[in-house]
């Protein structure tokens, strides 16, 4: 420390002497530099200001003009309101021109340049008014709007070739002044050696130590930047250009450091976004909040995109001045993707439980992939002639998905072409094309006409995946991305092939309930069609065994007592599966009316007392007077022919009571009641259920349909069935109902009695 102490006392007061006099000697002489270099080059500069601005009002009008070809070609609507933003900045851009020339003869140039953008204007509106008029209309439309544009073009050139003679004109007057300034340069140039050598001695002892501090710093904040590259790091300078880039960005964006330096940050954002500005706004926003944190689509180098989430950083300096933006980006494509992927399945799955129309299953699923997974999609369905069919086709840009339908309507699919479709569907076996090149297209194409319609849908990308359901390939999905746009992965087929498999899970599953429903069709028809035939055999054999009542054939009368029992045997099948075929379709099974459930029951026990004697049971009924109810006679009737039918089967040789008594003032109990072998306590939790057969009995089973068609009648009218049942001493089904149960609207049409 000693050191520094004498410079301080013996060479300070020198040094400092010899600074300010230097220092003011410099001050003079730039201060001459100013005043003379002043004024050229405030010229050169509000010079050069016009002419940007002249650069800005036709980069203005062609940007109008683009947009407004653009709206022509898809027919004007949007014309107006497409062109207003550069129309504005024109227009704009001329008052400020306007503002800043204070030459008259330079006025009258930008005011010839808004005339002419106001015809320009005006011809364009009328073309886009002659949409409907004859060709010759159009045609003169274009002329008007041609001479317009060029009249604009001639007076633009005019006004810029006029600013750029004044521009030569003040900068020739700068280079003079900068001869003269050279020479004072040259005089404070020598001064100032002396002047810094001193200084440069000074400061390499004080300053010395804080620039090695800086640099070992600088290295280690350098070497953590550099070993992150899970995350894009990315300084931008206040004019949200690249300033620094870590290998981390390299990796996830493609660009090197060298290839990125001093590119706008736009650089990395979609073309969409690019286009609207969204880079500049998320730098404003940065700017005004310190911090903005977005997610969002960006673009590589190779021109892919990756779902990023960004968070931008504004840098000040201690006084508030902006200096720049830290930017950091992680890509969380694939994070969102299985978000994503998972949240499709879910809706899938909704979609295939709630959906029994097969084309809304194959729309709904077109919808889903459409634009989530691909730009476009086509659903082809095979057809019972061996043909495939498209069932679905759905594109993101309109127009493209009717090239699609011509496509698909000019050109069907035969067998080998194309053959991505063909070879899916035998092989069952997706077919990924990451990138479709020429060839490929060539490859797919049956003519020129065909390659035509192809190449207006730009595939970049396509996947082809088929709908397995088990061993069989119901179709083929095929899906496809734009040129330009994203690729499909391997996670997209991942996806697309569940999907596809549930889809053709759920198309099976409606062909199987169709058949099931044609199924039970087919029975109900062909059970009621056999009821009138058979009630005819009823009504002969009825007639055959009155004529032999006194026949002493017991032959003759056993025959006939057997022929007719099998044929109500017959006939109670019937009855239950034309219950079945409504229990199983859906359809209303009750014609609710007043009645007397004991009078109905008297009515049963007459028609099975020959029955019953022929079972060797006592057949006897209970019933208190006035059991009144509104219920459907004819179910009633099949639930007490089941139930009695069923005791005298499993109670034969044993006593069967009916009983028929009030429950109370809104219900009426219903009892059968057998003394035979009784139903096993684990096998009465299942004789109310479809196909339930107890084999516990020595007696010929059916086919287990009666208790449960019991049930479901009891139950339709809003009543309850239980059985209480004990092995070898019998069983008690109990029925209670409600005297006035919920009406059924649609009356059943009357059925033909098979049991008499």
């Amino acid at each position: 420390m000693a050191r520094p102490r004498r410079f301080g006392q013996e060479d300070g007061w020198g040094l400092g002497a010899s600074l300010a006099v230097a220092f003011v000697l410099v001050a003079v002489i730039l201060g001459a530099v100013v005043m003379i270099r002043a004024s050229s080059k405030a010229r050169v500069t509000e010079r050069s200001m016009d002419l940007f601005e002249v650069e800005q009002l036709g980069r203005a009008f062609g940007d109008k003009v683009s947009l407004a070809n653009s709206a022509l070609l898809a027919g004007g609507r949007s014309l107006s309101q497409d062109t207003a933003l550069p129309r504005q900045r024109f227009l704009d851009t001329a008052g400020r021109l306007r503002e800043r020339l204070s030459d008259p003869e330079v006025q009258a140039l930008v005011d010839e340049v808004w005339r002419a953008e106001q015809g320009h204007e005006a011809a364009l509106h009328a073309l886009r008014d002659t949409s409907t008029s004859p060709v010759l209309e159009k045609e003169a439309a274009r002329e008007r709007l041609a001479r317009a544009h060029g009249r604009v073009r001639e007076a633009q050139a005019q006004l810029e070739k006029r600013v750029q003679a004044g521009l030569r004109d003040d900068s020739q007057a700068a280079v003079v002044a900068d001869r003269w300034e050279l020479g004072l340069l040259l005089l404070v140039s020598v001064l100032g050696l002396g002047v810094a050598a001193a200084l440069a001695w000074v400061l390499h002892r004080r300053l010395h130590p804080l620039k090695r501090e800086a640099q070992a710093s600088a290295h280690r904040f350098q070497a953590l930047v550099e070993g992150v590259r899970d995350y894009a790091l990315v300084l931008l300078d206040a004019r949200g250009r690249v300033a620094s880039w870590n290998p981390g960005a390299e990796r996830m964006k493609g660009w090197s450091e060298a290839e990125i330096l001093g590119r706008p940050a736009s650089t990395f954002y979609t073309s969409e976004d690019a286009a609207a500005g969204q880079a500049e706004r998320d730098l404003s926003r940065a700017l005004k909040d310190g911090r903005l944190r977005s997610e969002g689509w960006r673009q590589r180098k190779d021109g892919s995109r990756f779902r990023a989430e960004v968070s931008i950083t504004a840098l000040r300096d201690e006084e508030g001045t902006p200096q720049g933006f830290a930017v950091v980006t992680r890509d969380i494509t694939e994070q969102r993707r299985s978000e994503r992927m998972q949240e499709l399945l879910a809706e899938a799955g909704r979609v295939f439980h709630q959906s029994l129309d097969p084309d809304l299953t194959v729309a709904e699923l077109a919808r889903l992939l459409v634009p989530e997974v691909a730009d476009g999609c086509i659903l082809y369905l095979l057809t019972p002639a061996g043909e495939l069919r498209p069932r679905a086709v759905t594109h993101v840009r309109p127009e493209r998905e009717e090239s699609l339908w011509e496509a698909l309507r000019r050109f069907p699919p035969r067998a080998g072409m194309p053959p991505t479709i063909w070879s899916v569907m035998r092989t069952g076996r997706s077919r990924l094309d990451v990138d479709v090149g020429v060839d490929d297209l060539e490859d797919s194409s049956e003519s020129p006409a065909h390659r035509v319609l192809i190449d207006r849908l730009g595939i970049g990308s396509s996947l082809a995946v088929p709908l397995r359901a088990g061993s069989r390939t119901l179709g083929v999905f095929v899906l496809m991305t734009a040129r330009g746009h994203r690729r499909f992965t391997q996670a997209d087929q991942v996806l697309v092939e569940e999907l596809a498999g549930r889809a053709a899970l759920a198309l099976d599953n409606t062909r199987l309930l169709r058949e099931a429903r044609e199924a039970v069709d087919l029975i109900s028809v062909t059970a009621h069609d056999l009821g009138n035939p058979l009630q005819a055999l009823q009504l002969l054999l009825n007639k055959v065994q009155r004529a032999h009542a006194n026949d002493d054939d017991d032959g003759v009368r056993k025959g006939l007592v057997a022929a007719r029992g099998q044929a109500q045997r017959l006939g109670q099948l019937l009855h239950d599966l034309l219950d079945l075929s409504r229990l199983s379709s859906d359809k209303r099974l009750l014609d609710a009316a007043p009645m007397d459930l004991g009078e109905l029951a008297r009515e049963v026990v007459e028609r099975f007392a020959e029955t019953a004697a022929q079972a060797g049971s006592l057949l006897t009924l209970d019933v208190e007077e006035g059991q009144v109810g509104h219920w459907d006679r004819i179910r009633l009737d099949r639930v007490l022919t089941n139930l009695i039918s069923n005791a005298l089967k499993f109670g034969r040789g044993h006593p069967v009571r009916v009983r028929v008594a009030a429950l109370d003032d809104a219900h009426v109990r219903l009892t059968v009641r057998d003394e035979g072998v009784g139903i096993a306590p684990e096998a009465q939790r299942r004789v109310f259920e479809r196909f339930e057969r107890e084999p516990s009995a020595k007696v010929e089973l059916g086919y287990g349909l009666g208790l449960y068609i019991v049930r479901q009648l009891v139950e339709a009218h809003g009543g309850l069935i239980r059985l209480d049942s004990i092995p070898g001493q019998g069983s008690t089904f109990t029925v209670d109902l409600p005297r006035v149960p919920r009406f059924v609207e649609e009356p059943l049409a009357p059925e033909p009695d098979l049991l008499q």
